[in-house]
């Protein structure tokens, strides 16, 4: 089979990591590249050899694509997911899926409705360390799992807060920081499902508005399976950390205030999950690529893949590539971002209700 030819909207950061990703996969050529702003064309055309275009629907007219990445800011998937799925181009998207549900359920309509594949960018299924926490659960290492974690309490106090802003969530619309529960926490919700396999049935909430105050945002997750997940961010405040508590991570990340970097360093404040189960518990640190697992007897380290970020960005690429040439089930896709959403969003309504609120699928 000939390389698929792929093309990407939207040139911000996030494609970056993207094309830092693909650089690895020989099964794909970078053809095209769009972007509103013109100067972010030409730098981004010109690093990574593919030709640029200000206008994404001029691409999909001119290219003859196979797959397009679409890396725009979430308020604006839906309608360019609706410009290429009337091309008859298979999508890879970004999360999460929309900043609504309504653009999320139309999205789904559009994909079903042009019969095209689209593979939802679920990154952190991807991490080393998750997929091999997952792994070791499955085999019942920790036994029956009782409770997921992630905690985020930190950044430079309320004058360093960074909203992320209208252009990425519509202004008094669910958003705010690259380490709330909308932009960031729609992963751990992704994530926390697939790893116990299991749909969720009520959650319980709060999370901040684009172009407001921040405050804590919280959301407590029940699984079918009794399993309880909660997420708990506050990016407006200052880490009670202590400065051995940091890892050195493999491979690269975000730190709070947004700034990414593609190489290992020391990490002060390191992304991860716990895990607590009957018969044991891991300590998954995603980003810097360390797997921990505790039980009564041992306390040990667990070798995980060493593909570590941005090489998750390439494992997903390689998923979707492998449907495609085999018409196989996708791994990740428009249903669970769509899932993942209406979680996301339930919080704001049980804030609202003050009531728990019932996940329908």
């Amino acid at each position: 089979m000939s390389k698929l030819r792929v093309g990407i909207v939207g040139l911000g950061n996030v494609a970056e990591i993207h094309l830092e990703a693909y650089k690895e996969i020989k099964e794909i050529d970078i053809i095209a590249g769009s972007d509103i702003n013109p100067q972010k064309v030409k730098e981004m055309s010109e690093k990574w050899t593919f030709k640029g275009y200000n206008d994404h629907t001029q691409m999909l007219e001119n290219e003859n694509l196979d797959i397009v990445c679409v890396l725009v800011p979430p308020r604006y998937h839906k309608d360019v997911i609706e410009d290429i799925a009337k091309a008859k181009v298979n999508i890879l998207c970004e999360k999460p899926l929309a900043s609504n549900l309504d653009d999320a359920n139309k999205i789904v309509e559009i994909c079903e409705n042009n019969s095209i594949k689209f593979y939802y960018g679920a990154t952190y299924r991807w991490l080393s360390a998750c997929r091999k926490a997952r792994e070791l659960i499955k085999q019942g290492s920790i036994g029956k799992v009782s409770l997921l974690l992630e905690t985020f309490i930190g950044g430079r106090g309320i004058e360093g807060y960074k909203d992320l802003g209208a252009n990425h969530y519509p202004k008094g619309g669910p958003g705010g920081g690259g380490m709330g529960l909308i932009d960031h926490g729609i992963h751990l919700i992704d994530i926390f499902s697939w790893i116990m396999d299991s749909k969720v049935e009520y959650v319980v909430g709060r999370g901040n508005f684009s172009g407001k105050s921040p405050k804590t945002e919280f959301l407590t997750i029940m699984f079918e399976n009794g399993t309880v997940g909660q997420l708990l961010y506050n990016e407006a405040t200052y880490s009670a950390n202590l400065p051995y508590e940091g890892i050195f991570s493999w491979g690269g990340s975000w730190d709070i205030q947004g700034n990414l970097s593609l190489e290992g360093s020391w990490e002060e404040y390191p992304g991860n999950i716990r895990i607590y189960g009957e018969k044991g518990a891991l300590r998954v640190f995603y980003y810097a690529n360390k797997l921990f697992f505790f039980t009564k007897d041992k306390k040990q380290p667990i070798r995980v893949l060493d593909r570590p970020m941005p090489g998750n960005f390439a494992l997903q690429m390689e998923s979707f590539i492998n449907s495609l040439k085999n018409d196989s089930e996708l791994e990740s896709t428009v249903y669970d971002g769509l899932n993942a959403l209406k979680i996301a969003l339930a919080a704001y309504k049980s804030f609202d209700t003050k009531q728990f609120v019932r996940i329908e699928y």
